[in-house]
C-alpha cells in the first residue's frame, strides 16, 4: 500500500507539473489578465477558460500533495533537521532566482538605473510577482512548512486517532467555507491583485492554498487518502463540470455576484481535485521507469522551465502560425526541455541534494 500511495500521488505531481507547463506556455498566447514578458498579436480566446479553470485547482492541489508529504518528511527527522532540510530545499532555489536571475533580468528590463538594492526592495515590496516571478510558489511553501510545524503538527498528532473516517460531509462543509472565506478576502483583493505580506502572495487565493497544505496534513494524519472512492470522486468531478456549464449560462450580472465566482471557483477546486486524487488512487497504482524518472525531476522542471517557456515563446513572436499551434509547440518544447535541462543538471550529485 505505501508502494501504492507513492506511486499514483507521484504520478499526480508529474500530471500538475506538465499542466503547469502548459499553463504558462498559453500566457503569451490568451487573456493572461496579469503580467507576462511575451505578448503574441493574436490570441485564443478559449484560453481564458483554460486559464481560469487551471487557476480553481492546480496549484492548490499543488498544496494538498506538498502538506501530505510533508508529514513523512517531520515524522523522520528532528525540527532542526527538518528546518535545516527547508531551508536547503527551498530557501536556496528561492534566494538564487530572486537574487541572481529575476532581480537582474528585471533592473535589465528597467533601464539598470539607480541603486540596484533599492530597486529590488522596490520591486519586492510593490512589484511581488516580478520579484520571485513563478517561485511564489516555493516561498509560500518555505512559509507554510514553518507555521505547520509552530501551531499544527503537535496538535494533529495528538488528535489524529479522534478524526474518525472521512465523510462527504466533510468536503461540502470546506467547499462552502471555502467560498465564503475567498470571497470575502476578493472584496477587497480581487483574483490577481497580488501583494507582499512577507513574501508575495495573491490574497485571491491565499485561503485555498493554505487550507489545502493543511488539509494534506490532517489527511495524512488521518489516513483519509485511503478512504477516497472513485465513486465519490466522479460525483464530485460531475457537479463541478455542471456548475460550471451552469454558470457560463448565467448573466453577466449574476456572475458578478461577489459569492458566485468564489463558488464556482471553490466547486472546481473540491470537484476536480476530487477526481484527480480518485482516478490516480484506483488507475495509477503502478510505476514504470519512465514514469518515475519524471517525477525525479518534477521539482527542478518547475524551478527552471519558465525560461525555456519564455525562451521559446520569444523564438515564435514573429511566426506566422496560429496562436494554438503556437501553444502547442511551446508546451511540448517545453516539456522536453524542461525535464531534460533537469535530468542533466541533476547528474551532479550536488544539485541533486537540493532539487
Amino acid at each position: 500500500m505505501q508502494k501504492d500511495r507513492i506511486a499514483y500521488v507521484d504520478q499526480i505531481r508529474v500530471f500538475l507539473t506538465c499542466l503547469v507547463v502548459a499553463h504558462h506556455a498559453g500566457q503569451a498566447y490568451g487573456p493572461t489578465g496579469g503580467v507576462w514578458v511575451v505578448d503574441n498579436v493574436s490570441k485564443g480566446a478559449w484560453l481564458g477558460n483554460f486559464f481560469f479553470i487551471n487557476a480553481s485547482y492546480m496549484m492548490g492541489l499543488y498544496f494538498f500533495i506538498s502538506g501530505y508529504f510533508l508529514v513523512f518528511s517531520i515524522k523522520r527527522k528532528s525540527s532542526a533537521a527538518f528546518t535545516k532540510d527547508r531551508l536547503k530545499k527551498l530557501g536556496i532555489p528561492l534566494l538564487f532566482f530572486t537574487l541572481l536571475v529575476f532581480l537582474p533580468f528585471n533592473y535589465y528590463r528597467a533601464g539598470g538605473h539607480g541603486n540596484v538594492f533599492m530597486f529590488l526592495v522596490d520591486t519586492y515590496v510593490n512589484k511581488p510577482p516580478l520579484a520571485t516571478g513563478h517561485l511564489w510558489f516555493v516561498a509560500s511553501l518555505l512559509v507554510y512548512s514553518f507555521f505547520y510545524l509552530l501551531l499544527f503538527h503537535r496538535w494533529l498528532v495528538q488528535k489524529a486517532g479522534n478524526f474518525g473516517s472521512l465523510k462527504v460531509v466533510h468536503l461540502v462543509i470546506y467547499l462552502l467555507l471555502l467560498t465564503i472565506v475567498s470571497a470575502l478576502v476578493r472584496l477587497k483583493y480581487p483574483i490577481d491583485a497580488w501583494r507582499t505580506w512577507l513574501i508575495p502572495v495573491e490574497p485571491a487565493h491565499l485561503p485555498q492554498y493554505f487550507s489545502l497544505f493543511i488539509a494534506g496534513t490532517m489527511f495524512n494524519h488521518a489516513a483519509w487518502l485511503h478512504q477516497l472512492t472513485l465513486k465519490s470522486g466522479l460525483a464530485f468531478l460531475a457537479f463541478a463540470i455542471i456548475t460550471y456549464l451552469v454558470n457560463v449560462q448565467l448573466p453577466e450580472a449574476v456572475k458578478e455576484y461577489w459569492l458566485v465566482e468564489s463558488f464556482v471557483e471553490s466547486s472546481l477546486c473540491v470537484g476536480i481535485g476530487m477526481g484527480i486524487l480518485n482516478f490516480f488512487r484506483c488507475y495509477g497504482s503502478t510505476m514504470n521507469y519512465f514514469v518515475k524518472t519524471l517525477s525525479e525531476n518534477v521539482y527542478g522542471v518547475y524551478l527552471f522551465h519558465l525560461f525555456i517557456v519564455i525562451f521559446l515563446q520569444q523564438l515564435m513572436v514573429h511566426w506566422f502560425i496560429g496562436p494554438n499551434l503556437k501553444f502547442f509547440l511551446v508546451t511540448l518544447f517545453g516539456l522536453i526541455l524542461s525535464f531534460g535541462l533537469t535530468a542533466l543538471l541533476r547528474m551532479s550529485p550536488l544539485v541533486r541534494r537540493i532539487i
